[in-house]
Parts: structure tokens; sequence; C-alpha cells
């Protein structure tokens, strides 16, 4: 699985990376192939968001989520 996390506005740490892996993995169990993510995390003003882009089994998986804590 190739991951890549990106960020707007945000500078991916290691633990920030390493939580979004854990995140992904957590969801990644449910597929048979997961061969590539993309998760970008974005922040503007006091709204943390993140997108993630997942390739599966041939198909696409997109979801987001905006919070005030980017862990949330």
């Amino acid at each position: 699985m190739q991951l890549n996390v990106s960020g707007h506005h945000v500078e991916v740490t290691d633990s920030l990376r390493d939580y979004v892996e854990s995140k992904v993995n957590k969801t990644a169990r449910h597929f048979d192939v997961v061969s590539d993510v993309h998760c970008i995390l974005t922040v503007e003003k006091l709204r943390h968001k993140a997108e993630a882009t997942v390739l599966v089994n041939g198909g696409t998986i997109y979801a987001d989520h905006t919070e005030e804590d980017m862990y949330a």
C-alpha cells in the first residue's frame, strides 16, 4: 500500500503522519486490496480538515471530515 500524506497550511509532522497511517491501517483491514491512499490535511482558521482518497479493488473511495482538532 502506497500512503501519501500532504498538508495545506500545516506541516505534516512524523506524529501526524503516524496518526494518519494508523487510521488508514484500521480501514484497510476491511478490503482485500488497497493499492494507494492519498490524504490531504488542511488548516483554515479554526477549521481542520482531512480528505482521503483510497484506491481499492479497482474502485475509489473518498472521505472527508472537518473538526476543531486535527487528531479528532
